[in-house]
């Protein structure tokens, strides 16, 4: 039995996929990208983890794809696995923050992992400055970029990653890996998941299905994507969603807006929206089902909810309340003839995040490849770099 439950497709009002069966066809049986390629020798990850082993303070030094998975990983798992081991992502140049990193942290206690596929993003290499008396751990395409050779200068250990994945899809290389395995991640059932979906979204039709269905939908004026996730180890991941969907997309004018949130809780900020504002929004719900659960029950007391009884309320599980909260949502969209899809994953932890991750990587890939634009560039974000270098010079 497979970590993919369900994916509805019905109330999502589209054209028929038939009238694009044969394109999405095609895209299964092109030769698979090389994110979904790539398997990590494990051997440098664990080397380099063992060297940090001792540190109380594990410092990541990186921004956007480079650090978005394990961001995701940290949130959605750091409370049950990391102990008593304090883990900080300094993904800015903010001085308020990059100072309270200082002042609880010191060299004899701590380790910097710094990660850059390029070893060109200027922000993580004048971050580094403020640490370069601890002992660090550069993660970089080795032999490129200012922060693989200030690495050799400095003698900081390297670990390599491969020149052909980018930053947004290194779920599965050492950006990810090695600080997951200094936080206590079950790695094995993580890559485990990563790679069924990688399967799964070349064997099998649905998550290729979603990419069609979604884009008919655009074509019908919904440019909006709303996805809201009804669990918080998934929603953990929402920087990395928006980032996959944003850059590998949106391109040449081309592409959607994507929201990703945590569900329930983006109920009171985006349902507004996305029920009563402007009908430019589909949206892909996120569920999970067989989550251990807890039962809610207030037993004997007096207090009314809406004229019930809490009494009359349970006991039920919170499982169950939390997909009620998600079902409340699609009612009402069915009232307004909203469009709306849903997933629905099996729980099975770091598996089932793997398989989050692997499958959101695969539909950014698939929604860029319909749309005709390059998935792996990002020719925007690296003019930005280009133009913020030039005024740092004058500073």
């Amino acid at each position: 039995m497979g970590t993919l439950s369900k994916i509805d497709l019905d109330k999502l009002g589209h054209p028929s996929l038939d009238n694009i069966d044969e394109l999405l066809s095609s895209l299964g049986n092109d030769e698979p990208p090389s994110f979904a390629s790539y398997r990590m020798d494990m051997g440098p990850v664990l080397e380099a983890a063992d060297r940090m082993k001792d540190a109380e303070n594990i410092i990541v030094i990186g921004q956007g794809g480079s650090v978005n998975t394990f961001r995701g990983l940290l949130e959605g798992f750091g409370i049950s696995v990391c102990g008593e081991r304090k883990f900080y992502i300094v993904d800015t140049v903010d001085p308020v923050y990059l100072r309270e990193v200082l002042d609880r942290t010191l060299p004899a206690n701590s380790h910097v992992i710094a990660i850059s596929k390029s070893g060109n993003t200027l922000t993580v290499i004048e971050a580094l400055s403020l640490f370069s008396s601890y002992p660090a751990t550069v993660v970089t395409e080795k032999g490129y970029g200012a922060l693989g050779k200030l690495a050799r200068e400095k003698g900081y250990h390297l670990v390599d990653v491969p020149g052909d994945v980018g930053g947004r899809f290194s779920g599965g290389t050492a950006s990810t890996l090695l600080p997951a395995l200094v936080l206590g991640i079950d790695v094995n059932a993580y890559l485990d998941g990563l790679y069924e979906a990688y399967g799964s979204a070349r064997k099998d039709e649905g998550i290729r299905n979603i990419s069609g269905a979604f884009y008919l939908v655009e074509r019908l004026g919904k440019r909006t994507i709303y996805i809201p996730v009804y669990s918080k180890m998934l929603a953990s991941f929402r920087d990395l969603v928006n980032q996959l969907f944003h850059e590998t997309l949106s391109k040449g004018r081309k592409g959607m807006t994507v929201l990703c949130f945590e569900g329930p809780e983006c109920q009171h900020h985006t349902n507004q929206r996305v029920l009563d504002g402007p009908e430019d929004v589909a949206t892909l719900f996120v569920l999970v089902e067989g989550m251990p659960d807890l039962d809610m029950s207030w037993g004997d007391v007096s207090t009314e909810y809406r004229g019930i009884p809490l009494t009359d309320l349970g006991p039920y599980g919170f499982g169950k309340a939390l997909i009620s909260e998600a079902r409340g949502v699609m009612a009402s969209m069915e009232e307004i003839g909203a469009p709306y899809a849903s997933v629905t994953l099996r729980y099975e932890g770091e598996r089932t995040a793997g398989f989050f991750v692997g499958m959101m990587q695969y539909l950014a890939y698939y929604f860029a490849r319909l749309r005709r634009v390059n998935p792996f560039d990002q020719p925007a974000v690296e003019n930005a770099k280009e133009l913020a270098l030039e005024m740092r010079k004058g500073i």
